[in-house]
């Protein structure tokens, strides 16, 4: 489980954003200036939750939880590989890339070779431009 921001109950104070050391909360374009999470930068932690004064954070069920069941970085196999935490992401597969116990950053089934990856790969979905649209001003009326 990931975490998630309850909308209908977020005031907006910015509590949760000062105490993310991964960036992973933003503002959203609301009226009252709520704050969402973004999955793919949320290590998971849990220092936004006890500073939110109104119990908005809680666990989303939908995403895996970072180094822990469902990670594979949380089994003892590959206890020395570091997750990026979506830094940078793999070119041809698009998972995030783990650091290898020399210091290199690699895609762990493109480059190592191995059959496993960042369970939150899975909730990744392709994003298209948008359409732009022209918008037309009408002709000014003379008086």
């Amino acid at each position: 489980m990931s975490l998630t921001i309850l909308q209908d109950r977020c005031i907006g104070c910015g509590g949760c954003d000062f105490s993310c050391p991964t960036g992973a909360l933003t503002k959203t374009d609301s009226f009252l200036g709520t704050f969402a999470i973004d999955p793919f930068t949320c290590n998971d932690c849990g220092l936004c939750v006890a500073t939110c004064p109104e119990g908005a954070i809680v666990a989303d069920p939908a995403w895996p939880v970072c180094h822990d069941r469902g990670c594979p970085l949380h089994s003892r196999r590959l206890g020395e590989y570091q997750c990026a935490l979506w830094r940078d992401r793999c070119a041809t597969c698009g998972t995030t890339l783990w650091t290898t116990p020399e210091g290199r950053e690699a895609c762990p089934r493109c480059e190592l070779g191995m059959k496993v990856s960042c369970p939150k790969a899975h909730h990744l979905v392709p994003v298209t431009a948008p359409s732009l649209r022209v918008r037309t001003q009408p002709a000014p009326v003379e008086p």
